[in-house]
């Protein structure tokens, strides 16, 4: 059986803001040939993808025991993010995918990526159209960051993300 999903796109610069108006998060993706992308991601979806990239982050670390575990994974956390470029603005020179238009993202395959390489993220609307990315754990670091940082201008009372270690190979977040 063959994968009839599209091409992953090549992700520049990953940005996460807070739509007011609307109350969602806007997940923003530059891509390295210069296309746009805008996915909305409600609280309910957030609620419930934010533990699961958690979880696949924590996956990548091996440790004796629980304890350093969690410390590993922290310490690997903390080196990622300490090591990336938040302060650069967003470029949004380019061409929309999605034609202008933002995708309300109601579901999120998650998959494992051959050999291990990291993660195949599908983002897809309710009539399962979409477009997908590869996370590598580094990515995926990152995006808890910005998740992290947002999510307490939003009034949702979400809680932060914890850098726990469960092992989880794959997965569906749904709205």
């Amino acid at each position: 059986m063959s994968d009839t999903s599209p091409p992953s796109l090549a992700i520049e610069q990953i940005n996460l803001t807070y739509d007011m108006w609307q109350d969602r998060l806007v997940l923003r993706l530059r891509t390295r040939d210069s296309s746009l992308v805008e996915l909305l991601l409600t609280r309910r979806l957030t609620q419930n993808l934010l533990p699961a990239l958690v979880k696949l982050v924590g996956g990548t670390v091996l440790a004796p025991d629980p304890a350093a575990l969690q410390e590993l994974l922290a310490y690997e956390h903390r080196e990622t993010v300490g090591a990336s470029d938040f302060a650069q603005p967003f470029n949004e020179d380019g061409q929309s995918l999605f034609e202008g238009n933002p995708m309300l993202v109601s579901e999120v395959k998650l998959h494992v990526l051959a050999d291990n390489q990291g993660w195949r993220l599908d983002f897809l609307d309710r009539e399962g159209r979409g477009m997908n990315i590869n996370a590598d754990k580094n990515m995926l670091h990152n995006i808890i960051k910005l998740f992290n940082s947002i999510l307490p201008s939003t009034g949702w009372a979400l809680p932060s993300a914890r850098i726990e270690c469960v092992m989880v190979s794959a997965g569906r977040v749904t709205h």
